[in-house]
């Protein structure tokens, strides 16, 4: 005679067992909402950034002894703070004038004096054998020229230059130009005589700008 099927499976879950798995359940939502968890998370994260982004913390060692980014940065900030920030105020102030002048450097203006730099260096790579031993990068003379190029557009109709003074010029410093022929003396010339009077125009203007500009240092 065959053996009647019983009408409940196996496959049910015990009450014992459900309870046991809805008090774990319970407990880890009560450890879950506790500073416990959140400083096991946090510790967690702090040890998968030892291990995998090393560099953000360390920044280098020395006999086994770590120098900490924060040690570094801390450093940094003691030593360059005051001459870094004042370097971005004058930054700011500049380009705000130009702002207020509608005065622009593009890219293009920027990528064509680095081709003369370029051209007077002896090419690419031997400009970059020279920011690299000035502790200098692209990026940052890029920065450079843009200010440079900024103070030009600002000021440019103001420095005016007579022939006269070309000439002048030309023959006080004959000796030291590198052009042989007439015109590139005059051009030569020219360029020294507008980077000098630019310079002096900006000087004065700058002051001005500086007095009058609104700034907090915090």
């Amino acid at each position: 005679m065959a053996k009647k099927t019983p009408a409940t499976t196996q496959s049910i879950i015990p009450f014992k067992t459900t309870n046991i798995l809805l008090g774990k359940l319970d407990s880890f939502k009560k450890f879950r909402s506790s500073k416990m968890f959140y400083i096991v998370l946090i510790a967690l994260g702090l040890l998968l950034l030892v291990l995998y982004k090393k560099n953000w913390i360390v920044a280098a060692t020395v006999n086994g002894s770590p120098v900490s980014n924060l040690e570094l940065q801390m450093r940094l900030n003691e030593q360059f703070r005051t001459q870094t920030l004042n370097s971005l105020i004058n930054e700011k102030i500049i380009l705000g004038e130009a702002t207020k002048n509608n005065v622009a450097v593009t890219a293009s203006d920027i990528d064509k004096k680095i081709s003369g730099i370029e051209a007077n260096v002896g090419g690419a790579q031997a400009l970059d054998g020279l920011l690299s031993q000035q502790g200098q990068t692209r990026s940052s003379i890029r920065q450079q020229i843009k200010l440079q190029t900024t103070i030009e557009k600002l000021y440019a109709n103001e420095a005016t230059i007579s022939a006269e003074e070309v000439a002048q010029f030309i023959e006080q410093n004959k000796a030291q130009l590198q052009a042989t022929d007439s015109a590139g003396q005059e051009k030569e010339a020219e360029d020294a005589i507008k980077n000098q009077k630019l310079s002096q125009i900006f000087s004065q203007k700058f002051q001005d700008l500086r007095q009058k500009a609104k700034i907090q240092i915090f």
